[in-house]
């Protein structure tokens, strides 16, 4: 055997592999895409994670004129209304944006700025705002 048939059989493997583990990435990726619930899901999912972690930055510079009941309460709330559709995701972002934009430094900043009792409570308005009530 030659050394420019080894060398083909060895590509020809390599490629083999690589192509499997392009169909098993693509196969995991669309049944984690169907698990979340495709697209609207998606959104969703999405906007859990934005609130799980704007919620711990609220938990770790909470204001002292702010209870932590409080603040459990209200976002559990929030995932309640995610949980059962009745949200508004539009200014469920816009709200979790302002949020970030103000307290969490821009993009990968690392500069983060402590809330105030005011901005805090009206964050939190701003947060019931977006669930959708009946008469709304």
């Amino acid at each position: 055997m030659s050394l420019a048939e080894r060398i083909s059989g060895c590509y020809r493997r390599v490629l083999i592999f690589l192509i499997s583990i392009l169909v098993l990435g693509f196969a995991a990726g669309a049944f984690i895409y169907n698990r979340v619930g495709g697209k609207e899901g998606l959104h969703y999912w999405t906007v859990e994670r934005a609130l799980n972690n704007i919620e711990k930055s609220i938990q770790d510079n909470r204001p002292d004129g702010i209870s932590q009941d409080t603040i459990d309460s209200q976002f559990q709330q929030i995932r309640n209304a995610i949980d059962n559709r009745q949200i508004d995701l539009i200014i469920l972002y816009n709200t979790l944006n302002i949020y970030q934009e103000k307290f969490q430094g821009p993009g990968l900043s690392v500069e983060k700025v402590k809330p105030s009792t005011p901005e805090v409570e009206e964050f939190l308005i701003r947060l019931q705002s977006a669930i959708l009530t009946e008469d709304k």
